[in-house]
């Protein structure tokens, strides 16, 4: 699909009348206006997307819908699903206004609507831990499958999948990129900014921590680690970049690295961390039964003392990090694996990867 065609569909569709409604108002969040236009683009790939059958996941503000809506055109069909009964209702009336014929079903996106299968292309916006076998079913071999998804067992290491669904129901051609979308769960999210999925300890101030292969370390506490993170021993600087947008952009690409390279060991705790209240505040780094250290997404290294071994850890990840040409998402190795629901995606790093290679292996 071309940038043209999607402007025109962006044209054509009010974003504001389904972010803030005269009478239906606002939802509790929406996704950026650049994030949606990326993510629709790398959904369609190069196809025309008129006349094709789409499943959402995910309705959201039901804008993306409209969207898609208008791409597919009159000889096109959108369904979208929701697990939240209010969203699908306040979508289901929003679309009514303009006459948008957006199909909104009330369920779990990890089932997707097998009564109105097979679709041309499921599209996500809410992050499972794995990509479930039922979207693979109902999608037409050749299909796409394009969605944020889990490529660590640990809170918000969040990647963007597309993959081809061949005759055999497996995903092939898998490519990954940069996201950060909601956790997709079973039940509604009633704690905005807590994730769903691998949150193994919490505070009373809303601070979390999700500790990935802890359990290979005897004497592994997730409520210790959270403890030494919020109340840190040491405080260091680490140079991300000159500004905000550089600062967030490079601590995503880290987070990733150190993601991917926690998978390579097999042998190291991969650790998220969270702060609550106002001034949140997100890390990622690595801990162990007695110390833990974090990069925060401010470019701040914090342990919780001046020799922890995970500070050590910390310090030679980043700087191989570094050496590589600080790596982004889709500069890694991408391993599929598949288990009785669906497939796990998982990054991971190979030193002898050229700095400009992509692609991805299916394993089993």
């Amino acid at each position: 699909m071309t940038p043209d065609a999607l402007a025109a569909a962006v044209a054509a569709v009010p974003r504001q009348h389904y972010t803030h409604h005269p009478v239906h108002g606002s939802p509790p969040q929406t996704t950026a206006q650049a994030a949606i236009e990326r993510d629709i683009l790398r959904a369609a790939g190069e196809a025309d997307l008129t006349g094709k059958h789409i499943l959402e996941i995910g309705t959201g503000t039901g804008y993306t819908g409209a969207l898609l809506a208008e791409l597919v055109g009159p000889t096109g069909k959108v369904v979208s699903v929701d697990i939240d009964p209010a969203l699908v209702t306040r979508a289901r009336a929003l679309h009514a206004e303009r006459l948008c014929p957006v199909e909104v079903v009330f369920g779990d996106g990890h089932d997707g609507v097998p009564d109105l299968a097979p679709y041309d292309v499921v599209m996500g916006w809410c992050s499972p831990t794995h990509i479930p076998g039922a979207w693979l079913k109902q999608v037409r071999p050749g299909g796409v499958i394009s969605s944020p998804v889990y490529i660590a067992p640990v809170a918000r290491a969040i990647g963007h999948l597309r993959a081809v669904v061949t005759q055999d129901e497996t995903p092939a051609g898998v490519q990954i990129g940069t996201a950060m979308y909601v956790d997709m769960g079973q039940v509604v999210n009633e704690h905005l900014g807590v994730p769903i999925f691998y949150n193994d300890a919490m505070d009373d101030g809303g601070a979390y921590v999700s500790v990935a292969w802890r359990g290979q370390i005897e004497g592994h506490e997730a409520a210790a680690t959270l403890s030494m993170l919020t109340s840190p021993g040491h405080r260091e600087k680490y140079p991300l970049g000159n500004d905000e947008a550089q600062t967030a952009i490079a601590w995503r690409d880290a987070r990733a690295y150190l993601a991917a390279r926690a998978h390579a060991e097999k042998a190291v705790s991969l650790t998220t961390w969270g702060s609550g209240g106002p001034g949140y505040v997100s890390g990622v780094g690595f801990s162990s039964a007695d110390n833990a250290a974090v990069l925060t997404v401010d470019g701040e290294v914090l342990a919780n003392r001046q020799d922890s071994p995970a500070l050590v850890k910390l310090r030679d990840h980043l700087g191989d990090w570094e050496a590589a040409g600080r790596p982004d998402l889709e500069r890694l190795a991408v391993v599929i694996e598949q288990d009785g629901g669906g497939w796990h995606v998982r990054a991971t790093w190979r030193a002898s990867r050229p700095a400009d290679a992509g692609g991805s292996e299916a394993g089993s």
